[in-house]
């Protein structure tokens, strides 16, 4: 009688000749797009533990956790099953495999923290990890801790769902020598935040004046394709001080104030982009969309969710790196953010990257191994150096002492400390799980588009954003 271990044995074998899978350090890494793979061989062999994870860009981003499973085998004697899914199938990936009962055991996806983990924890579909947390809670920044203490509707109590490891937030870059081209400098970047946004359009202008017709003043993503738009719409709400869900997780999208504000940073977004200052194509920028823009000079300053921007020019100090060494150290500058309108400072909303264990996994005694295995300072450092490059902080203080991380001459580096060192809050659907699906569908970018593509007055805008996160509550509660 053939069994499925042995029906499996032969598929890995034919997928190894083709090319679909990979075997690094000796663990099987199965990188596939979901369409691609037979659904019931997302999930492995049941006497081992199964790992979905984001899938890298790069090669040596994947072999960074193929090798930290390794170890951790060795170290434990239990065995894994590491699939390495792309950012956008793992999600829904993940919630088919649940609905269907052959979900894997830990999963880790970067935006698992926006559009999943809150999801699943208010659904009792995680496991409580707070026995792993809470004795190394007085080691992880407090955002990063209310940030994984999730509402479950079924025991109608909040607890720890997920291990934080690592964070991001919004940064500032722009190029010096376009600055300079402008007959602008540095030191003129103005730290009040109207004159600042004035600023980068004065550039623009001047720009235009000398010729420079492919470059445009500012970089922000008005697309409702991926992340960066609704990252960005979040700071400039916050720092209008426009709190549309409160720590409790009551929605007060309809007070006036609320609602007037909607209405200004709505108008001021597509302002950007009906008076010129913005790219054409952001309309339809993916996440990647502002990158390619700023690094082929069509945007002077930009604004972008994670450090990549820069970080794609770091490369070793070589003689064939010489241009991306200049283009990091010298000519891409990244700057805070200007204080808000009130004059009180800018506070950071941070995007923090945990780990989740399912609950109804059979592989329990493994998984919180895994979890606590991984969680160990030198593990997350050694993650966070190697495979996201440092686009990604660590959330265990002490690792920032770190030469890596506390690289006073790095000068986007050092500038991103400053801001994980400075006021921070948690994303919304940490206090109502519901906004995860606000996130989820765009519903600001969507109503930005509506004023720029379909005519609408961004009162009607609001006023239809507004009564669809009102329709996306009322179906969570």
């Amino acid at each position: 009688m053939v069994t499925f271990k042995q029906i499996l044995r032969v598929f890995i074998l034919a997928s190894l000749t083709l090319g679909l899978i990979t075997c690094a350090q000796g663990t099987p890494v199965i990188q596939s797009d979901s369409e691609a793979m037979p659904e019931e061989l997302e999930t492995v062999v049941d006497d081992k533990l199964t790992i979905w994870w984001t899938q890298g860009f790069l090669p040596e981003e994947n072999e960074v956790i193929v090798q930290l499973v390794s170890d951790w085998e060795q170290a434990s004697g239990f065995e894994a099953d590491l699939v390495l899914l792309p950012d956008r199938d793992i999600l829904s990936d993940t919630q088919r495999a649940i609905e269907e009962e052959r979900s894997p055991d830990v999963v880790f996806s970067f935006p698992a923290d926006t559009n999943l983990f809150p999801r699943l924890a208010w659904n009792d579909q995680l496991a409580d990890v707070s026995h792993l947390v809470e004795p190394i809670q007085d080691t992880i920044t407090p955002t990063a801790l209310e940030s994984v203490y999730y509402q479950n509707n079924i025991t109608q109590a909040r607890s720890y769902y997920a291990l934080p490891f690592g964070q991001n937030t919004v940064h500032l870059h722009y190029w010096q020598p376009l600055l300079t081209e402008a007959g602008l400098y540095n030191d003129e970047i103005p730290n009040t935040w109207n004159e600042f946004w004035q600023f980068w359009q004065t550039a623009h202008t001047q720009l235009r004046d000398q010729g420079k017709d492919t470059v445009y003043g500012i970089g922000l993503c008005l697309s409702d394709l991926g992340t960066d738009t609704f990252w960005q719409f979040e700071q400039f709400l916050d720092a209008y001080n426009l709190e549309v869900v409160d720590e409790q997780g009551n929605l007060r999208i309809e007070e006036p104030g609320i609602r007037q504000g909607l209405i200004n940073t709505i108008k001021q977004f597509a302002a950007f982009y009906q008076d010129g200052y913005i790219p054409p194509a952001a309309v339809e920028w993916t996440d990647s969309g502002n990158n390619i823009s700023f690094l082929e000079q069509q945007s002077l300053m930009t604004v972008n969710s994670t450090l990549s921007v820069p970080f794609s020019q770091r490369q070793p100090d070589t003689p064939y790196n010489r241009q991306s060494t200049d283009y990091y150290f010298n000519q891409i500058r990244t700057i805070p953010w200007p204080n808000k309108p009130d004059g009180s400072p800018h506070r950071s909303i941070l995007s923090i990257k945990q780990l989740a264990i399912l609950k109804d996994t059979d592989q329990l005694e493994a998984a919180e191994s895994f979890a606590a295995y991984f969680i160990q300072p030198a593990n997350i450092d050694k993650y966070l150096q190697l495979a996201t490059k440092g686009r990604i902080f660590p959330v265990i203080r002490s690792l920032w002492q770190d030469p890596f991380w506390n690289a006073v001459n790095d000068p986007h580096l050092s500038l991103a400390l400053q801001q994980h060192q400075q006021d921070t809050r948690p994303s919304y659907q940490v206090y109502a799980p519901a906004y995860s699906k606000v996130l989820q569908d765009n519903v600001w970018a969507k109503a930005i588009l509506q004023v720029l593509n379909d005519g609408v007055s961004p009162e009607q805008a609001t006023d239809q954003a507004i009564a669809r996160v009102k329709q996306i509550f009322g179906e969570w509660s």
